[in-house]
């Protein structure tokens, strides 16, 4: 995978950070990092209590908030998962989330730049003069 290495880690903090921002204390949430034939994954679950169906359509979207109530002061800017998405699509990613009370996990998919093949050495020989 070739990415730019500070973006990508923005992309895990960001939601990290969102899991622990927006479900109740003694939430577990899981990390973990794997690979499929074409692309790098990156999964965050927690098992809090699920995303709201109604903000799903807009959970991408600059400024969407959970909680109508959070003031910037005291909770986010609304801006942490649209710039997880801005990075993942400026990688050519995509990022998923499946969700419901007690299951929320979040999928981002980077694509996998194949590795550079050695040239394999010649077995014909060629003449000196």
């Amino acid at each position: 995978m070739v990415g730019d290495a500070g973006r990508l880690h923005q992309v895990a903090a960001n939601l990290i950070a969102n899991a622990r921002n927006h479900t109740p204390e003694g939430t577990t949430v899981t990390v973990s990092v794997s690979t499929e034939p074409d692309a790098g994954v990156l999964r965050v679950h927690d098992d809090g209590p699920g995303i709201d169906p109604a903000l799903r359509g807009e959970l991408f979207s600059r400024f969407a908030r959970g909680d109508a109530s959070r003031a910037r002061q005291t909770g986010g800017t609304g801006l942490g998962l649209a710039i997880v998405k801005a990075i993942v699509d400026g990688h050519r990613g995509t990022i998923e989330v499946e969700s419901e009370p007690g299951s929320t996990t979040f999928t981002v998919r980077i694509p996998l730049v194949p590795r550079a093949r050695k040239p394999l050495l010649s077995s014909r020989r060629t003449r000196r003069s």
